[in-house]
């Protein structure tokens, strides 16, 4: 029998989308469910590498370890599901930034203020984590509010290379390749910069003045292009620009795919 009226639309069924990202949000920090617990601050090392007493007390995190294990692996291996009367000791972190890492692992969304403030803390966590996706944020985040200058143009770059940050990096080496030359040697000292960056900075040079590059060489893709190039064939996505271009490479080279 029908129940609508001749020209009339039937309305579009309701249908409820996939809860599981908002189940597992609704299941952080919640200790009955939880398998692992940690214990975050309490120390931290100084300058010396000696420890010293934090001045605050230690914060309580319970979570679960299968939401560790696939977005914060390092963190993950470090704890034993299902032993929550003997928590893991986690220090040289501020407690907001642990619990800011367990909620992204937890399909959270970090606010564009808070990776502002603290993009450098963020990246140091998810890499120490393993929180790969995390860290290419945040690294995202640094690259578009870090104010480069000569005077602290080799502090950066240092800190990038450190951190494995690729897009940080290629960020320094296009400020110094459009840079005045006779300004950057005069007052950047080269010395203290890996000699590894060359590479890097020659890339930019070359990038600079052909303005454009052949369609699939990897050489001259900006950092981006390669991520997303490696992500698209099931690769890893944390590394330098030679660490992605090898993969790459290599998974051509065992599909029998040729770059053109």
């Amino acid at each position: 029998m029908r129940t609508n009226k001749p020209g009339q639309q039937p309305a579009a069924p309701f249908v409820p989308g996939n809860p599981t990202l908002q189940n597992m949000l609704k299941d952080f920090g919640n200790e009955k469910t939880a398998d692992v617990k940690f214990e975050v601050g309490g120390a931290v090392e100084s300058a010396t590498g000696r420890r010293k007493r934090a001045k605050t007390f230690t914060t309580t995190f319970h979570a679960h370890h299968y939401a560790l294990r696939l977005n914060a692996p390092a963190l993950a291996d470090m704890c034993n599901p299902g032993d929550v009367s003997a928590p893991t000791a986690i220090n040289n972190i501020q407690p907001a930034t642990f619990k800011d890492m367990l909620y992204y692992c937890y399909g959270g969304k970090i606010s564009e203020d808070n990776l502002r403030q603290n993009a450098k803390e963020i990246i140091e966590a998810a890499d120490r984590f393993g929180a790969v996706n995390l860290k290419l944020e945040a690294e995202a985040c640094y690259v578009d509010t870090v104010e480069l200058s000569l005077d602290n143009i080799i502090g950066v770059v240092t800190y990038a290379d450190s951190k494995n940050l690729a897009l940080l990096k290629e960020r320094c080496m296009d400020f110094l390749s459009s840079a005045d030359k006779i300004e950057v040697a005069r007052k950047v000292s080269f010395d203290d910069m890996p000699s590894r960056l060359v590479k890097d900075l020659m890339v930019a040079q070359a990038r600079g003045e052909t303005r454009s590059s052949a369609s699939g060489d990897l050489d001259m893709m900006r950092v981006s292009q390669l991520r997303q190039l490696a992500h698209d064939k099931g690769l890893g996505v944390d590394g330098s620009r030679e660490m992605l271009i090898a993969s790459i490479e290599n998974k051509n080279g065992e599909g029998g795919e040729t770059e053109s």
